[in-house]
């Protein structure tokens, strides 16, 4: 039961983890989850389609090199616009506007030309306050904007890496919705004068345009620039474009040399005219062409992430790796191909929440599986079973979260057994015979540690380390120590006949016993070398208090472990000794036995 639980308490916790980062929508995984946008974009736009009723009269490199130096002079506006009225154009639309007076002359032919056409909309710019609010407008002089169709508002909102994907339609100041050119061109393209604004969307006649709280429509760009027929600026004022070109088509005059700087970046380009970001939005909406990434498509997107990671989990738990993985895969493309179909209705639904979702749960479930269900006993057997008894390593086995891993601090009692004199024993005989003597005595002490329920850290050269209470933890651990040493030096005895019975002369070890808080568990190099061990001051206590052990011919313990065992053991008082690395004394004892 405790493991059902634990599955199914895993696949919740990774599941909500996707949804908690869907809400709050962190700036990394929103950035890609735009490219994915702009890559459903590009592959699935839908070729030219019917842009024949839109044109743009560029102001390009040509034109700037017949005209002057830009801006040029409003009569060539003027002459533009008696052209295009003369070969029937429906609209004529500027990405563009004049603030500044030029001169009486020229602004007056302009206004009058403006007026003429009957059919112009002229740009205008918004300041934006730190709060958000407009707090100023630029438009044209008034000469020209009393004789105006319309007024639009040209600014540019692009997303955080620069590429515009949205549009605001409308901006609110002094009591007015301003609307943005691409709106107006729509307008003029569906023949509708009028348009509505509510919480999220934009009424244009019978046009009915998804938005955000903010009047922002995502573009669904038609295709990459140079979509449009376009015509040189000084080509139309020329009169070297025929009637028929420009006529009952909704032109966007705007700049496309690069010298002006109104290039956009978008999702199928670096340098995209702005003039022709503001016909893909007029076209968008004359077509109904719309991609909506509102509440329904949360609502879908939350379900997905849901379906998709407890599919997944059912998938993982019950499934071999060998089966599961390809059908994650499966899993995964299929809600590819179901965000591209959903794209082509109009709905842009995220790619990388469901993704993640897909992917963690299957990360979590093998790594539970693999890691901790399958492996979870034959990593506990070898990981300890060199350290401990087999009845310490059953019981880790059957309580795995015994076997703590990583460092922790905790109350040990601390074993360091160490022969007497080696370094001169070792150089008076050859290393064969060093080794097996050695073998002999290691042997011998790492069964008794063993048999106590110690668990054995290393072997330091001649010296053994060994610690209780940890692994499992160990009510007696003081106990179990002192009786493991008392052993170890009643087991001096046989061994030293045996050696003497062989030729070989004999070791003798002491021992120092401490107890009291240490950093335990498994330390090391990651994925290099890891050790279960102990560190710590009373590691280090330990090893200096062994050496008193040589005077007393018993083992040496400190004043916190005899406290722990005085009703069980005879200790005899050694007094108080200075320790390196400490500034107070340490009271020592001799082990002298049981009390019993």
């Amino acid at each position: 039961m405790k493991r059902v639980f634990n599955i199914y308490l895993v696949t919740f916790l990774s599941i909500a983890a996707v949804l908690g980062l869907y809400h709050r929508q962190p700036d990394l995984l929103e950035r890609f989850e735009e490219k994915t946008y702009d890559l459903r974009v590009r592959s699935l736009h839908r070729g030219a389609g019917d842009s024949r009723s839109i044109a743009i009269i560029a102001i390009d490199d040509r034109t700037i090199a017949e005209l002057g130096r830009f801006p040029f002079s409003r009569e060539h506006y003027a002459t533009l616009l008696d052209a295009t009225s003369r070969a029937g154009a429906r609209a004529v639309l500027f990405d563009a506007f004049f603030p500044e007076p030029q001169s009486p002359g020229a602004d007056a032919a302009f206004g009058a030309a403006i007026r003429r056409s009957g059919n112009v909309t002229l740009a205008c710019g918004m300041e934006f306050a730190p709060d958000g609010k407009v707090s100023s407008i630029t438009s044209s002089i008034p000469t020209l904007v009393k004789g105006a169709r319309r007024i639009a508002q040209i600014n540019v909102l692009p997303d955080s890496d620069g590429v515009i994907r949205w549009t605001r339609l409308a901006i609110s100041y002094g009591g007015r919705f301003y609307p943005s050119l691409g709106l107006s061109g729509a307008a003029e393209l569906l023949g509708v004068g009028e348009f509505e604004v509510g919480s999220r969307h934009l009424r244009l006649g019978e046009r009915w345009i998804p938005t955000d709280g903010e009047q922002r429509m995502l573009i669904n760009y038609s295709g990459p620039p140079g979509r449009y027929d376009r015509y040189s600026f000084v080509d139309v004022v020329r009169g070297r474009v025929g009637a028929e070109s420009l006529r009952g088509r909704v032109i966007f005059v705007g700049a496309t040399a690069l010298g002006i700087y109104d290039m956009r970046i978008t999702p199928f380009s670096n340098n995209s005219p702005g003039v022709e970001v503001n016909a893909n939005v007029a076209e968008n909406i004359a077509r109904g062409n719309f991609v909506s990434r509102g509440g329904r498509e949360g609502a879908i997107d939350q379900l997905i992430i849901i379906l998709g990671g407890a599919l997944t989990a059912a998938v993982c738990w019950k499934l071999r790796h060998a089966v599961s993985l390809p059908l994650v895969i499966a899993i995964l493309a299929g809600h590819a191909y179901l965000s591209t179909r959903l794209f082509l209705g109009g709905m842009w639904i995220s790619v990388v929440y469901p993704f993640i979702a897909i992917l963690l749960v299957y990360a979590v479930a093998a790594y539970y599986r693999f890691f901790i269900i399958d492996r979870q006993a034959r990593d506990i057997r070898s990981m300890f079973s060199s350290y401990v008894s087999k009845r310490v390593v059953d019981e880790l086995v059957k309580n795995p979260g015994m076997a703590r891993i990583g460092g922790e601090s905790r109350e040990l009692t601390i074993l360091f057994a160490d022969v007497k004199n080696y370094t001169s024993y070792s150089e008076s005989r050859s290393p064969a015979e060093v080794v097996r003597i050695l073998n002999d005595y290691l042997a011998a002490m790492t069964d008794i540690v063993i048999r106590h329920d110690g668990t054995l850290d290393k072997f330091l050269g001649d010296g053994i380390l060994a610690f209780w209470n940890a692994p499992l933890h160990q009510e007696n651990h003081a106990e179990l120590a002192s009786r493991c040493a008392l052993e170890m030096l009643e087991a001096m005895g046989p061994l030293q006949d045996k050696w003497r019975l062989a030729g070989d002369e004999p070791l003798s070890w002491g021992i120092g016993i401490n107890t009291g808080e240490v950093i335990v568990g498994n330390i090391g190099a990651v994925g290099k070398k890891m050790e279960y061990t102990a560190i710590g001051d009373n590691v280090n206590l330990t090893y200096r208090i062994q050496d008193k052990s040589r005077d007393v011919h018993s083992a040496v313990i400190t004043r916190s472990l005899r406290d722990r065992i005085d009703h069980l053991m005879e200790t005899e008082p050694m007094g108080e000794i200075l320790v390196k690395g400490k500034k107070m004394p340490v009271e020592i004892y001799a082990l002298r036995g049981l009390r019993s």
